[in-house]
């Protein structure tokens, strides 16, 4: 196996940036899912509550800071005076921007196989199936089928991954909503796709991983299922 893709959400329910080489820590890598939207209430809010933020993408601008980038390719930072009300109008509701606390360590990192993503493309010919509706942060290429299943790595829960000097522990699946079926900038609303994950896999796709031993990671790194 070896790692095919490495992906940061600098902002929660919001589009994120591939990277070539990420450093993960205990509470995965460094950076992602740092701010949150919230909404009127103050409280953290998500796609499912407000499509359009999956129309919205955002990459690292320093620590603690994102650029945000909406449909029309305007960009602005998170910490910048207007950035609320920017968002705001973009996405028909009225939010803010805010820091946000780690992940739970036993959902760390989101795992994916790319024999998934074909398999699921198979099942589905008619729906666009791209990595953006998932939101994986590590996507890993030549995964062993065993048992020709098409979704390898609902298998792994409880093994572990290594990968150079990281060493991830496989936690348990990655259960699936709504902000699947949600308008990205690369693939359109399909209602489908979360109805054939929710009744031919039983709601999950992809695996979610705690860090055991923090590390480097790069795209093209070797990566082996150990235990």
């Amino acid at each position: 196996m070896r790692v095919d893709q490495l992906w940061r959400y600098p902002v929660k329910s919001v589009g994120g940036e591939r990277l070539d080489a990420v450093t993960v820590g205990a509470a995965g890598i460094d950076g992602d899912r740092r701010i949150a939207v919230r909404d009127e209430r103050d409280e953290v809010t998500w796609a499912g509550a407000v499509p359009a933020l999956m129309r919205v993408r955002a990459v690292t601008a320093g620590p603690g800071v994102a650029e945000l980038i909406l449909p029309d390719g305007q960009r602005f930072r998170s910490d910048a005076p207007d950035a609320a009300g920017r968002l705001s109008a973009a996405v028909g509701a009225d939010v803010t921007l805010a820091g946000h606390g780690p992940h739970r360590p036993e959902g760390a990192l989101h795992v994916m196989s790319t024999t998934t993503l074909r398999s699921l493309a198979a099942a589905l010919p008619d729906s666009a199936v791209d990595v953006s509706r998932f939101r994986p942060n590590l996507v890993l290429d030549g995964v062993p089928d065993d048992g020709a299943v098409g979704y390898p790595e609902h298998g792994w829960i409880g093994r572990h991954i290594a990968i150079g000097t990281l060493r991830l522990r496989v936690t348990e699946p990655c259960d699936r909503c709504v902000m699947i079926t949600k308008e990205t900038p690369s693939v359109p609303h399909d209602r489908a796709v979360l109805r054939w994950v929710a009744r031919e896999l039983g709601n999950a796709l992809g695996v979610y991983a705690a860090v055991e031993t923090p590390g480097e990671v790069r795209v093209g790194d070797r990566a082996h299922l150990i235990d």
